[in-house]
């Protein structure tokens, strides 16, 4: 069974000596970015620090700052093998007669554990708050000039008909029950909540871990990122339905503000955010807040921001996990995926196996189309390079590419805002690098240099002599 909320993976972790508890006094006020900033840079354990100096409620913060503990969350799964059951789901065919009709119904009855339940009522609505007050949540200032506090690692749940999305966005706090919602127009939640006609959100803070993890993930429309999320669980998530709002939420969270948006938009930023510089400050909707609830003594993750790799590198790690059996499902011909946690989703390398002339480009610009904002460089190798390996890439790359051949750039495409190399928000360019060994069509005729090689044989038997020299040389 999975680890069913956050309570139950704090008691994991501090079984594992991965907690710690912190009794000293810290201010939101820079003090705890700091201190969890120094904590995830030096590998240390999560942290619960009890007393803050303006009075808000607990904070449990670096709780993915160590790979670990990611693995803990997974119950000791990897990522990539738990998802590749949704690939098995989205292969379900039509059935041909009885037998494949009884086959199917036997398979969906499977994969019906892995769908989110709604129920009555959960841990989460144990209180409902008498006073609307976000200051009593602990929102933070991370940086000096930073103009207000901000919630960090709240979860936006957000729906539109029966689509259901769910993602991380900043929220400045702008009022004891006002908060400036910081999602960029090209988020499928931001889609979602245009089109609504009466928009609603749900902030939901601390459900089990691997929901919290899969908020980082990007899954395309309309693929449900609750099913996907059920599939890592093991079991599907039970929702519940908010009292002031249309839209379901993790009922084993630990707090959740129902929200509805005003149609106001105000200035919102900078903020220090993950590229490690200022963003710019822009207009962004604002949200009234309709209710608050949460169980009796909640404790409340927040994360930091800064230059990588911080916390969000392991939510990376696990996102590129989690995405490659559907993009694969997508894109056959598709070996391997790497979205190096410092390059912040900014930079993907491909590994494929190359058939036909063009083949490389065709994959940048399915990526791009897939997710637009994802991948400013897409590097395409073949499938005999380890895309976690920078010397083999490089080697691609220098060996490989041919600038004007092999490098193509999109201009005026939509990328992420938050990057600090392009002057219009959401607008910039994109590069591809195709360095894998050219075809004869795309090799002016001839045949690509054969790759230099020595006989199996010889190179096993030399293998064997070298292993003993430096058994030798290190005894």
């Amino acid at each position: 069974m999975a680890i069913k909320d956050l309570r139950s993976f704090i008691k994991v972790l501090e079984d594992r000596n991965e907690l710690i508890r912190i009794s000293e006094s810290l201010s939101v006020d820079l003090e705890v970015a700091a201190l969890l900033r120094e904590l995830m840079y030096r590998g240390g354990p999560a942290v619960i620090i009890e007393r803050i100096r303006e009075g808000t409620l607990p904070i449990i913060g670096n709780l993915f700052g160590k790979w670990d503990r990611v693995i803990l969350a997974m119950e000791g799964n990897d990522p990539e093998t738990a998802v590749s059951k949704l690939v098995d789901l989205l292969n379900l065919r039509i059935p041909q007669g009885f037998i494949d009709s009884l086959k199917s119904l036997n398979e969906l009855r499977r994969f019906s554990q892995y769908f989110p339940r709604s129920v009555g009522d959960g841990p989460v609505k144990e209180m409902e708050w008498d006073l609307i007050d976000l200051t009593r949540i602990p929102a933070i200032r991370q940086w000096i000039h930073e103009p207000a506090r901000f919630i960090t690692f709240g979860i936006t749940f957000v729906k539109y008909g029966n689509y259901r999305n769910f993602g991380y966005y900043r929220l400045q706090v702008i009022g004891r029950d006002k908060f400036v919602m910081h999602w960029q127009p090209w988020r499928r939640s931001a889609m979602y909540g245009e089109l609504n006609e009466r928009p609603e959100v749900a902030i939901v803070f601390g459900p089990d871990p691997i929901t919290m993890l899969m908020a980082g993930v990007s899954i395309p429309h309309p693929l449900d990122k609750l099913l996907v999320t059920g599939v890592l669980r093991d079991e599907g998530i039970e929702l519940v339905r908010g009292s002031t709002i249309d839209v379901e939420y993790p009922a084993n969270a630990e707090l959740v503000i129902e929200g509805e948006l005003t149609g106001e938009y105000v200035r919102e930023g900078p903020f220090g955010d993950h590229v490690g510089v200022y963003s710019i400050a822009k207009e962004y909707p604002v949200v009234k807040v309709k209710a608050i609830y949460s169980r009796r003594d909640p404790v409340i993750p927040v994360t930091v921001t800064g230059k990588p790799v911080l916390e969000d590198g392991n939510i990376i790690r696990f996102g590129t996990k989690v995405v490659k059996s559907p993009l694969k499902l997508l894109l056959p011909e598709l070996v391997d995926l790497e979205i190096p946690p410092e390059g912040l989703g900014f930079v993907i390398i491909v590994s494929i196996r190359k058939r036909y002339p063009g083949h490389a480009r065709r994959i940048m610009t399915a990526l791009w189309g897939l997710v637009p904002v994802l991948g400013k460089v897409v590097i395409i190798v073949d499938d005999d390079i380890n895309v976690r390996d920078w010397g083999q890439v490089m080697y691609a790359v220098a060996t490989h590419v041919n600038p004007s051949r092999d490098i193509l750039i999109i201009d005026n495409y939509p990328v992420e805002e938050l990057d600090p190399s392009t002057p219009i928000p959401n607008l910039g360019s994109k590069v591809g690098i195709d360095a894998t060994r050219k075809l004869p069509e795309e090799y002016g005729g001839k045949e690509y240099p054969m790759d230099v090689t020595i006989p199996s044989d010889v190179a096993d038997r030399v293998r064997k002599i070298v292993d003993s020299i430096m058994g030798k040389s290190e005894n």
